[in-house]
């Protein structure tokens, strides 16, 4: 069973260190090069906002789930802070009821977390795009090697082809295309 992540250290979601291992505008330049519309966009395991802030400067709409009460409440300091209009938190532990199709849904270091991943991806699998930045596992960074999930289970993922992935140690990047059948 994966261990949530403690709010006690949420200081290091958004450090100059983070920043120069997983640079948001490199990521925010893979998803403007995919031919989707941007008007939905999911973050969840949003934490403080590192992925959700960039998102919404350029989705229209950004829900941002959390499951934890403290993160969400630091997140929306952040929103707030910021100005942010555009993002509505989700205080969640399960995939959350949306009130239209989604154009992206973003994992970013978060889906080691949910007890049934594969689950969280058939759902996320109603979006156009879904995005998916984890732990490499020989990373001695971040969870235990026992929790983190190896890239290769998500590029061989049934019902995905793989547009996008990139080893960025001590974090992979993977972007996926759900398979629309019929």
């Amino acid at each position: 069973m994966a261990m949530p992540f403690n709010p006690a250290f949420a200081d290091t979601l958004d450090n100059p260190e983070r920043r120069r291992a997983l640079p948001v505008k490199e990521i925010l330049r893979y998803l403007l090069s995919l031919k989707m519309e941007r008007k939905i966009a999911v973050d969840v395991g949003a934490g403080t906002g590192y992925l959700t802030v960039p998102l919404s400067w350029v989705f229209e709409r950004v829900y941002a789930v959390e499951a934890n009460p403290t993160m969400a409440k630091l997140l929306k300091e952040n929103i707030e802070g910021g100005g942010i209009a555009n993002v509505e938190i989700i205080l969640s532990e399960k995939p959350p009821e949306l009130p239209k199709r989604p154009n992206l849904v973003a994992f970013s270091l978060s889906l080691h977390e949910v007890g049934d991943w594969r689950g969280y991806l058939r759902w996320a699998s109603r979006a156009d795009y879904v995005l998916v930045i984890e732990w490499c596992p020989e990373s001695e960074r971040g969870p235990p090697r026992e929790e983190k999930i190896p890239r290769e289970e998500l590029i061989e993922l049934d019902g995905f082809e793989v547009v996008l992935s990139r080893v960025r140690f001590p974090y992979y990047l993977v972007i996926l295309r759900p398979v629309r059948r019929g």
